[in-house]
């Protein structure tokens, strides 16, 4: 139905109607919450770090560069110094100091705000200011991977942070290449440019997201010109349709972004291994990447990409095999009824983005095959995330984001990572893998950490608390209009402080 609107709208389309200085972004769900500290969903993070600038930011190779930060220091092997920039001003024109950052990260640190980003700076013992321009953090051990926290959080101003609490999600002065403008019914979250932007005064005036849940009205709005922007938000058959249109660009490429499949180990029999196996063999990938999702996304046994230094071979690899599935739920005493009725029932939770059912009903169709009934709920995000930090399934699915550090893992295995202080959501415990991943924070050589990060892929991916799928492209469709934003293996929207419209649509 889709594609036949598309063909339909092809022939009667108007020119844009958007302003030249102004770009409307489109995105499938609302973020929950801008505050740097409390920002936890996919959207929510990438908008507010338009608006929060840390003290390193990656390039898009994934390089850590200063940002806020002109240089850090390791002085010893727990002390870290920052120098800061001293031309940084938030953007009710404040100069950003050490203070700033102090109150910041001690926000987070504070058990009582709630956190989820207290996980990640958790190996910290004290931050402290010897003077405007400098900041020191102590570290309570050796953490190899610190640096990517000093990327991870936003600063904001001390005083607003002390006189708002948890209200200053409604304030949200920050010093990126945009400023919070306000919110639209729900609907709509305005940024306006920040002229005193240290990295350079960014080309558009204006970036509106718009919430559009259903994605026909999104590619629509594409195609209209009433929007300008999308990304990795538009079912993949409809990504090869639009490469066709002369007014549409498409970007594709590699990403950082893994799908996975969760199972809740606390729920009866998925805490029998031979059950997870049956489920991972039970699944066709191969077929679902081919054909669902059009080639876009890699086959994927780890959260690593291949090219990652800590990549690991070692993880294991489930192939499609409906046979040994049947199988393991055998061997587990799960027998078909007298009357032919289902071994097991499952409910499988997940979103009501278009291509998250798509291929719910496709795990559906594959797990009929071997005997397994699995009932499909999809919810409106918020609804949907909540539940799944409660424990409330017995599967879901969603996507890893920016994995970059194998770090990442202690996040969502170790023991000490059960929500709500971090997405241990299987409620995975195994004191070995606590004990690599505690080791490979600690540690200072990288083959030590190699070695530790090789053994944690291969116990989790044969325990499987978690399955990676496949590793997700990243999909960009902008306006033809639209230049220099650059889409990159983090899907994150940086490449916005430097993206401009020319007037009109290009000759054809």
């Amino acid at each position: 139905m889709l594609l036949c609107l598309l063909f339909v709208v092809s022939g009667c389309r108007a020119p844009s109607q958007s302003k030249v200085d102004e770009l409307t972004i489109v995105i499938g769900a609302r973020p929950s919450n801008l505050d740097p500290r409390l920002a936890s969903d996919a959207w929510s993070d990438k908008i507010s770090h338009l608006i929060f600038s840390p003290l390193l930011q990656r390039d898009g190779n994934g390089v850590l560069q200063p940002h806020l930060a002109r240089a850090v220091d390791q002085l010893d092997e727990r002390t870290w110094a920052i120098t800061l920039r001293r031309d940084v001003l938030f953007h009710d024109g404040r100069r950003l100091t050490a203070e700033d950052v102090v109150a910041t990260y001690n926000s987070i640190l504070d058990p009582t705000l709630g956190s989820i980003k207290r996980q990640f700076l958790e190996p910290i013992e004290q931050v402290r200011a010897p003077d405007s321009h400098q900041v020191v953090f102590r570290l309570k051990r050796p953490y190899a991977p610190f640096p990517q926290v000093l990327a991870g959080v936003g600063i904001a101003p001390a005083a607003s942070l002390r006189q708002q609490g948890l209200d200053f999600r409604n304030e949200l002065i920050g010093s990126g290449p945009f400023a919070f403008a306000g919110e639209v019914n729900g609907e709509q979250l305005l940024l306006r440019r920040n002229h005193h932007w240290f990295n350079g005064k960014p080309r558009l005036e204006t970036l509106r997201f718009r919430v559009v849940p259903d994605a026909t009205v999104r590619v629509l709005e594409l195609l209209h010109g009433s929007a300008d922007l999308s990304q990795n938000d538009l079912p993949p058959h409809v990504v090869e349709r639009l490469k066709k249109e002369p007014d549409l660009r498409v970007q594709t490429g590699p990403s950082t972004l893994s799908k996975y499949l969760a199972f809740n180990l606390h729920h009866p029999p998925l805490d029998d291994l031979r059950v997870r196996q049956a489920i991972a063999h039970a699944i066709h990938r191969e077929d679902i990447i081919r054909y669902k999702l059009r080639g876009l996304a890699d086959l994927a046994d780890s959260f690593l990409l291949p090219d990652s230094w800590a990549f690991s071979p070692a993880s294991q690899h489930y192939d499609y095999d409906p046979e040994r599935a049947r199988q393991l739920l055998e061997a587990a005493g799960l027998h078909y009824g007298s009357k032919g009725e289902a071994r097991l029932k499952l409910v499988y939770r997940t979103s009501m983005d278009q291509t998250a059912v798509d291929v719910a009903r496709i795990f559906q169709r594959q797990l009929a095959d071997v005997g397994i009934e699995l009932e499909v709920r999809s919810n409106e995000w918020g609804v949907f995330f909540s539940d799944i930090k409660q424990g409330d399934f017995d599967l879901y699915s969603l996507s890893a984001v920016g994995v970059t550090d194998p770090d990442w893992y202690r996040y969502v295995f170790h023991s000490d990572s059960m929500p709500p202080d971090g997405a241990n959501r299987p409620r995975y415990h195994n004191p070995r893998v606590d004990e690599l991943l505690d080791l490979g924070r600690r540690a200072g050589e990288l083959e030590q950490r190699r070695r530790a990060y090789s053994e944690v892929q291969a116990i989790t991916s044969a325990e499987i608390p978690l399955l990676p799928l496949w590793y997700q492209h990243t999909v960009a469709v902008t306006r033809a209009n639209v230049h220099d934003f650059a889409a990159n293996p983090f899907a994150d929207l940086s490449s916005l402080s430097r993206a401009w419209k020319s007037e009109g649509e290009p000759p054809l």
